[in-house]
């Protein structure tokens, strides 16, 4: 055999088996990072809302009347189911005679 051949065959295997023992060997490995969880933090609860329309109560529809509101719609101050006899949301309602 020639010697160059064998010199070229040699280098050739060294350098396979360096390439391949630094591609097997495990590098470094890198740890996850770490994760804090937040420390727990407390809230005031929320205030219940405060309704800010003025509180009306009227007896009856003839309270209504003489004060000048009637007829009363659903969500104004005053309404009350009990003054909506038809229940159609309008209370104290002027009687239409049939």
């Amino acid at each position: 055999m020639d010697k160059q051949f064998l010199i070229f065959t040699g280098l050739l295997a060294s350098g396979t088996f360096g390439a391949t023992l630094l591609a097997t060997t495990p590098g470094k490995v890198l740890e996850a990072p770490r994760v804090v969880a937040p420390r727990e933090v407390k809230v005031a609860p929320l205030r219940e809302p405060v309704d800010e329309r003025p509180y009306v109560y009227f007896r009856r529809c003839d309270d209504a009347r003489a004060a000048g509101v009637a007829p009363i719609r659903r969500g104004q101050p005053g309404y009350r189911p009990a003054l909506d006899r038809d229940g159609d949301g309008v209370a104290c309602e002027p009687y239409r005679g049939r």
